[in-house]
């Protein structure tokens, strides 16, 4: 009987006990810095990459990193590029089996208009973790915030049909991490210009100079005409491939 009872357990299908397996996150902008709290974060979401599963999701917080260790002195293999500090999220998945995931992050997410998406693959096995750095995907780019004119803005055309409106804009990376000319984050080898529309017809192009406040940038643009205008502002960076847009839009009467 007992030989009975032992061969049907044997024969009793096992169940398998899920494992609490944690992946570390972390968002790095291109030539730049880790996207943490100062920026709204990165979204991170771990997706089963046969189903589509949403397996976790959450946002980058922290700092951007240690300035001199991310961005000054030469990196060996192995070193680690993240402290205790810098921005991650951290994913627990309870796994019976190792499973392919899509992992996807998105930022800033305090700043939309500049928002990019970058995603890659890895298999997670039970328990073991992968921690530390952890993943760090990139996400190129700069976020560029057109301050003047305002959006909708609405201005009137003197009698002698002159007119100059500021076009003013702040630029920084993904990480907000500061520009200025001959900084550590060199705006002078930089692209950035203003590209106007009047009436929804190409109109101009106008350069942008720095201000002589960190970020910001400026330059002018003379009106003859009344009706509406759209301002493009672009920036790009030959050296890194990173490139920026926001637009605003005023009426002119």
């Amino acid at each position: 009987m007992r030989s009975l009872s032992l061969l049907l357990l044997l024969l009793l299908p096992t169940v398998a006990l899920a494992t609490e397996t944690r992946l570390v996150v972390r968002a790095r902008a291109r030539d730049g810095k880790f996207v943490g709290t100062s920026m709204g974060g990165a979204l991170v979401v771990l997706r089963d990459a046969q189903t589509g599963q949403v397996l976790a999701s959450g946002l980058t917080a922290g700092s951007t990193g240690n300035t001199q260790t991310l961005m000054k002195q030469p990196q060996a293999r192995g070193a680690p590029l993240a402290d205790e500090a810098s921005a991650k999220f951290t994913a627990a998945v309870d796994l019976t089996e190792p499973r392919l995931v899509t992992v996807e992050v998105s930022g800033p997410q305090a700043q939309r208009q500049a928002l990019a998406t970058s995603s890659t693959q890895l298999w997670l096995l039970p328990g073991k973790h992968i921690e530390g750095d952890g993943l760090i995907l990139e996400l190129p780019g700069f976020v560029i915030d057109v301050l003047a004119p305002q959006a909708h803005e609405f201005l009137k055309l003197a009698a002698d049909k002159k007119l100059t409106v500021p076009l003013r804009a702040n630029l920084v990376l993904m990480c907000g991490c500061p520009t200025e000319p001959k900084g550590l984050w060199d705006s002078s080898r930089y692209e950035l210009q203003a590209q106007v529309k009047l009436n929804g017809q190409p109109l101009t192009s106008v350069p942008l100079k720095y201000a002589g406040k960190t970020s910001t940038y400026e330059g002018e643009l003379p009106i003859q005409q009344k009706g509406a205008y759209e301002v493009t502002v672009t920036a790009f960076d030959a050296a890194t491939g990173n490139t920026g847009l926001d637009r605003t839009s005023f009426l002119v009467e």
